[in-house]
């Protein structure tokens, strides 16, 4: 392609001529980056200039996180026509882009909700409206989000300038949410920067030295023979996007994963994967059965390297073990970006605050404060499942359902298109009440790092309809012997699958009629459950979308404040109680458990794994018979331990030994590194993998390196 050497063009005041003597234009398609004296994103800003209509009025164009951010003056055309030049540009340039409104045309917030509340249907009712000053997005929480037309978010962006999302109302308002929405508003500017900062880095030149690569102008794949190509697995091949040139890593014994946590335990989940261009964590949780700040978090001090070197932190699920230690890294240094599901962001801010109010109401040391939980709002990109996103030069995560709780993903990681890692957190492969089960279509795998919780042979979970009646019959007895019953839950997950289930028992009349209080992060967490409802299993989101709420029942009595609580134990007649924590480590079972444990008639049912080292493990394998706690003046009192105590299987959100095995042979890789049990359940898990299905396992441990081959 030839031009005259005089001829410009000119956009956001200033003038690049279109040949320079330095500037390689190839191809008619803009396959390719310009390689001429000024930056990458002038280049890519002239790529993208000429090869979108003028009727798109794009204002400006740069690299945000890991998209092209299009900034446009014309709404209606850019989410409408320019959608399809954008989609083909993405192709040749093998990048994503979004488009977002020029600030100019944006309408305060408060015109904002006046002209979107004229646009909506009137039965359609707006709860929350947050307009996000660093995306051009505005979020609206509206009671039917089906709806809203796309002929509405068409015209909500071309008379407002704002581009809509919507979530459902909850049925109480979020604290979480509102909170989010609080320092996302407050922190727009900075955010701002941030996002242009990370786009750069994610976009950034080789980090390799020349020794390491292999350059080719041309097509270094074409020049390999067919034992050489990158399908073997030998070269990991990139585009630099400095200059076109196609670069391949020339050894994949570069590329290895370091273990700082969750193996052969269960707690603090911790590994970082290491290639030529890029360091990820993925997950970085605390051990909440462990009191020494060595056994309790990921072991950091243990790799050495300035946490400033991360490129980006993965996090699977909210659950602290996999999370609770993420606000410390931004206290230590870490300014970089945090991956995760759209729900899970509310659902790790509800339990990270809650770490902080727990610790300072008993005075336990925690490593992190409510600052640094704020920090970690500021850096989080939630992303939707199946999603692929650029989080490096040469890393692409993509996050899939793993029907652990809401949110819960797999984290696929394709490194440069050569070697493929799925780390699958913790997951579910069956369907619950809640969810649907994990996802395990994939194209390729050649790296799986696996959960084993239950790994036993003898970790078979019996048929749900067993489940549902031996639960059952376990509270019928109790309250029909005049007793309580204690169910500790975890807030987010467990405890709202026992909803549905007590709900529906006791409505269909299996379930004996009594009260059923509800108390601690129960409420909040279902309520984010309401607003991300989408995320749920396809029976509960038809539900949701015919106007039912499954959270809400009139068997249910929330109870809010200690006078209430009191209510509920001077009441002597049989009851149901909820509570959290589930593995009896702080909050308001731990209350009820104190009333509880004395007396005979009473029970307590465990329906969640429970920790080594916790007091809800200890009390379930009974190898307490009392408990020394702190009562409401201050003072130690031993607490007999006298209630029964049962665990109920099926309920819980891993999968069991036989669900597991199903996984892998699904996923069907070449490799398969066991963590997340204890230790002889992973070592079972590993062994029968490679003799049932021949492929390559191993267990390791704490502080090991591991290099892929």
């Amino acid at each position: 392609m030839t031009r005259d050497n005089t001829e410009k063009i000119t956009f956001r005041e200033r003038s690049i001529p279109l040949r320079e003597p330095n500037v390689v234009i190839k191809g008619d398609k803009g396959n390719s980056l310009l390689s001429s004296p000024v930056n990458f994103e002038e280049k890519l800003e002239y790529q993208v200039m000429q090869s979108i209509p003028k009727e798109a009025q794009v204002t400006v164009v740069r690299c945000e996180s890991a998209n092209i951010a299009i900034y446009t003056k014309n709404p209606s055309f850019a989410l409408t026509e320019l959608t399809l030049h954008l989609s083909a540009l993405s192709k040749s340039m093998k990048k994503r882009f979004i488009i977002r409104t020029d600030p100019s045309i944006r309408l305060s917030e408060d015109d904002a909700r006046n002209a979107i509340s004229k646009i909506l249907p009137k039965e359609i009712l707006i709860t929350v409206l947050f307009c996000d000053e660093a995306t051009g997005e505005v979020v609206l929480e509206v009671n039917n989000p089906e709806g809203i037309t796309a002929d509405i978010f068409l015209q909500i962006a071309k008379e407002t300038g704002w581009i809509a999302h919507t979530r459902r109302s909850p049925h109480i308002p979020s604290n979480s949410i509102k909170n989010i929405h609080s320092i996302l508003k407050n922190s727009s500017k900075e955010r701002i920067a941030f996002y242009q900062s990370l786009g750069k880095r994610i976009f950034r030149p080789p980090l390799l030295s020349n020794s390491l690569l292999y350059n080719d102008d041309t097509n270094c794949e074409a020049n390999l023979t067919p034992t050489n190509k990158v399908s073997n697995s030998r070269y990991l091949s990139r585009k630099s996007v400095d200059d076109g040139a196609i670069y391949q890593y020339s050894n994949l014994k570069e590329v290895t994963i370091y273990c700082l946590g969750g193996v052969k335990q269960v707690g603090r989940s911790c590994f970082i994967v290491v290639t030529p261009e890029s360091k990820i964590m993925l997950d970085c949780g605390i051990n909440p059965g462990e009191n020494m700040n060595y056994n309790a978090y990921p072991r950091l001090d243990w790799f050495n390297f300035n946490l400033e070197e991360l490129d980006a932190v993965v996090i699977s699920h909210a659950h602290i073990d996999h999370q609770g230690f993420l606000p410390a890294i931004f206290k230590y240094g870490y300014k970089g970006p945090i991956y995760c599901t759209e729900p899970t962001l509310p659902l790790m801010t509800l339990l990270q605050m809650d770490s902080v109010k727990i610790a300072q109401s008993n005075g336990s040391y925690l490593p992190y404060e409510i600052r640094d939980v704020n920090e970690v709002i500021k850096h989080c990109i939630p992303l939707p499942y199946g999603k692929p996103t650029d989080i490096s030069p040469d890393v692409t995560i993509t996050l899939n359902n793993a029907g652990h709780i809401m949110g819960s993903a797999t984290v696929h990681i394709n490194i440069s298109g050569a070697h493929n890692i799925l780390y699958t957190g913790d997951y579910k492969y069956a369907k619950t009440q809640l969810l649907d089960g994990a996802l395990a279509n994939y194209p390729r795998v050649e790296t799986i790092i696996t959960e084993s919780t239950y790994g036993a042979s003898s970790d078979i979970m019996p048929d749900q309809s067993v489940v549902y009646n031996t639960f059952t019959n376990s509270i019928n007895h109790t309250l029909m012997s005049g007793g309580k019953v204690l169910i500790p839950v975890p807030a987010v997950g467990r405890a709202q699958e026992i909803m549905l289930v007590l709900d529906k028992e006791m409505r269909e009349g299996r379930l004996v009629e009594s009260p059923i209080f509800i108390e601690g992060m129960i409420s909040e967490a279902s309520a984010i459950h309401m607003s991300y409802a989408h995320y749920l299993g396809y029976e509960v989101r038809k539900s949701v979308s015919e106007g039912t709420n499954p959270f809400l029942s009139s068997y249910f009595t929330v109870i809010n404040g200690i006078g209430k609580r009191e209510e509920v134990f001077n009441d002597d007649s049989p009851s149901i109680i909820m509570a959290t924590s589930g593995m009896l480590e702080g909050g308001p079972s731990v209350e009820y458990f104190k009333q509880i444990s004395p007396n005979p008639k009473n029970k307590i049912i465990f329906v969640s794994y429970q920790i080594n080292g916790t007091l809800g493990r200890r009390v379930l394998d009974g190898t307490i018979s009392e408990a020394s706690m702190i009562d409401k003046n201050g003072k130690v009192k031993v607490i007999p331990v006298r209630c029964s105590k049962q665990k109920i299987d099926g309920f819980s959100g891993h999968s069991d030994f036989n669900q597991i095995l199903n996984f892998v042979s699904k996923v069907r890789p070449k490799r398969v590194l066991v963590n997340h049990g204890e230790k002889s359940k992973s070592e079972n898990i590993a062994s029968v993998i490679y003799s049932r299905m021949k492929i390559r396992s191993s267990v390791p441990d704490n502080r090991e390196i591991i290099k892929l081959r």
